[in-house]
């Protein structure tokens, strides 16, 4: 009796697990951030997002893959290219008024990743003092190589 019972119990636990992923968004999603949208165009978007998404993460494997500076700015050029049909193919999908909402969200996202400074993906920013401020210098202040702080 006590075994039927745990199993049961594993069984609903799995299935309200699964049914609650298969219903999550994700965060940065332009679905959550335009309104009105039927439920085709968040099921068209979402397969869009997801053939994007990928094909982004392959390129960002590739490209991490190589030293070669020329095929770096290579797959940059393919990845701002394919950025770019993305969001033309989005924007097909999209009404006049949705379609404002969508210019509105991009420019959002573009002035808060614009800023000049280094914030991580967790929102933190980032510790980094600068190049060349006390190259070779040891912790007392004192050593080789020089410091425009001793100056």
């Amino acid at each position: 009796m006590k075994t039927t019972i745990g199993i049961l119990t594993v069984i609903l636990v799995v299935a309200f697990g699964v049914q609650t992923n298969a219903q999550k968004q994700q965060r940065n999603s332009c679905i959550n951030g335009i309104s009105n949208l039927t439920e085709d165009q968040k099921t068209s978007i979402g397969e869009l997002e997801t053939t994007f998404q990928k094909q982004m993460a392959d390129y960002r494997t590739e490209r991490q893959a190589t030293t070669d500076l020329d095929a770096k700015a290579s797959i940059r050029a393919k990845m701002l290219a394919t950025r770019t049909s993305h969001r033309e193919q989005v924007n097909t999908l999209l009404n006049a008024d949705q379609q404002k909402e969508y210019a509105a969200w991009q420019d959002a996202r573009q002035q808060r990743g614009n800023k000049g400074n280094a914030v991580g993906p967790q929102g933190k920013q980032g510790k980094g003092k600068g190049k060349g401020q006390c190259n070779g210098q040891s912790r007392s202040g004192k050593g080789r190589g020089t410091c425009r702080a001793n100056s």
